[in-house]
């Protein structure tokens, strides 16, 4: 009698103490809900202080202390949280995603594939696990599992910006920006699924960045030039961009510069349709005078198939890439059209063609196709050949030499995806000819070129340095043998 009374009074006394705990959890998940992270961290805390076994508070403050940064910390709660409710399939992605912050993609492919196993169309177990493998470096195989998920989920967002990043970073803009432009297009204004408009405001939130360039040649042309940029939504799936920018021209004559400001309007006409358009003014100053023209440019991108992307692009600008040419305040209409067509993941086809008129009269055409094959771990390898030239034959006073320009290339490329760290390597080596003044052609020659780009990104930006060297005459336009350029960008989301 006794002891059954006993045992009476602990369960009433054990279930007096439950009450609180319980309703400090239900408190803490209505502050997280409403996004008082604060508040629910202390909350959280107290029901751990009190219950240290209790899932919800160590799968809450796990998660909290991964967007703190604190990914080790994180972890460790995690484990604990999972060997409470080790089969849990959310937990599962959480803690895979935590992993994959933290660089660990081995382990976090590993839970994301136990996570599919229960549930083979979960969209956020495919999409960590495709961004796992694409941060592990392995790019072809992550664009082959984004590529997969895409066909079951074509209209998920996360998916179309994961690939979109991806094929960004194997160096297909193209593709990326049509599969961006088809995630704004598709995506709900109502999400509510968290993690869902976590990736869609890091890909639309305004961004700010500016970068900076220095480059030369064999004839002593130099520039240095700085941009800035701030690009922000405006309405439903519309963004803007507002750039400003320096550039200072010099040779061993003389030294100008030029200033210039110009606005951005981009905005998805359908989900495989994208448009842009923009205006602004170029000043030009220097000795001889002043000049100060408009500048504009339009464009479509239209992506027919999931693996082809084209555009066509018309540009106004003013022509100030060396000092004598911004002397002579010369302005350029440019319309391009360009192709890319990545038929498999490890298979990347390319080609451009473009047309430039002058103010002055003289026109330049010029054309470009590219074929790469991934050899996998990041290598690829390819050809690419490309032809220039202009109208107008050198007058004898550096002005757009030579009069036509060709070369073939063998290329080589090397993707390296480490976490938040990005290494792309660039070579290439072949044949050039030129076609001189006097209309005769010169012997083949040896053509290469070495890029390399180091990239850092952290939550919502990233800084780029970017170096450049070739003998390509066709980079400079004065024709020069040498030309070098270093460029470091920094840009940020807010």
């Amino acid at each position: 009698m006794r002891r059954g009374f006993a045992l009476l009074l602990c369960a009433a006394l054990g279930a007096l103490a439950a009450r609180p705990a319980r309703a400090q959890v239900v408190d803490a998940d209505s502050a997280f809900t409403l996004g008082d992270f604060a508040k629910a961290r202390a909350l959280y805390e107290q029901v751990l202080a009190a219950d240290s076994l209790n899932e919800r508070a160590l799968w809450r403050l796990a998660l909290l202390d991964s967007w703190d940064g604190f990914l080790d910390r994180s972890l460790g709660r995690f484990a604990r949280a999972r060997a409470l409710d080790p089969a849990n399939p959310d937990l599962m992605v959480a803690e895979a995603r935590v992993l994959s912050w933290a660089g660990k993609t081995g382990a976090a492919v590993v839970l994301y594939d136990s996570a599919l196993a229960q549930d083979t169309g979960r969209v956020d177990a495919l999409a960590g696990r495709a961004q796992s493998v694409a941060w592990a470096g392995d790019l072809d195989r992550a664009e082959a599992l984004w590529r997969a998920a895409l066909a079951d989920h074509p209209d998920d967002a996360s998916l179309l910006v994961g690939l979109a990043q991806t094929l960004y970073w194997k160096g297909e803009p193209g593709l990326a920006r049509a599969y961006a432009d088809r995630a704004r297009a598709v995506a709900p204004e109502d999400a509510t699924a968290r993690q869902l408009e976590r990736e869609l405001h890091a890909a639309v939130r305004p961004d700010v960045g500016t970068s900076v360039t220095g480059a030369g040649d064999s004839d002593n042309e130099t520039f240095y030039a700085q941009d800035l940029w701030i690009t922000a939504p405006l309405f439903h799936d519309v963004r803007g961009t507002l750039t400003g920018g320096w550039r200072h021209d010099g040779d061993p004559l003389r030294s100008d510069n030029s200033y210039g400001v110009s606005g951005l309007v981009t905005a998805p006409l359908g989900p495989t349709v994208g448009a842009r358009a923009g205006i602004g003014v170029r000043r030009l100053e220097s000795d001889s005078g002043n000049h100060t023209p408009f500048t504009a440019q339009a464009g479509l991108s239209w992506q027919p198939a999931p693996f082809a992307a084209l555009s066509l692009g018309y540009g106004k600008a003013a022509f100030d890439e060396t000092a004598f040419l911004l002397e002579h305040g010369l302005t350029i209409d440019n319309l391009d059209f360009e192709a890319d067509l990545d038929p498999k993941p490890t298979i990347s086809l390319s080609g451009a063609a473009g047309g430039t008129w002058f103010s002055d009269g003289n026109r330049r055409l010029s054309g470009l196709v590219s074929a790469l094959g991934g050899l996998g771990h990041g290598v690829s390898a390819g050809v690419l050949g490309r032809m220039m030239g202009y109208r107008t034959p050198n007058r004898g006073d550096g002005y757009f030499s030579p009069q036509r320009f060709t070369v073939l290339e063998a290329r080589g490329i090397y993707n390296l995806r480490r976490g938040q760290w990005g290494l792309r390597a660039d070579g290439g080596l072949g044949g050039q000819q030129i076609l001189a003044v006097s209309g005769t052609s010169a012997p083949w020659q040896a053509e290469w070129h070495l890029a390399a780009t180091l990239s850092r990104g952290w939550n919502g930006g990233e800084i780029t340095l970017q170096g450049f060297y070739t003998n390509a005459a066709g980079a400079s336009t004065v024709g020069a043998f040498r030309y070098h350029s270093l460029t470091l960008a920094v840009h940020q989301g807010l």
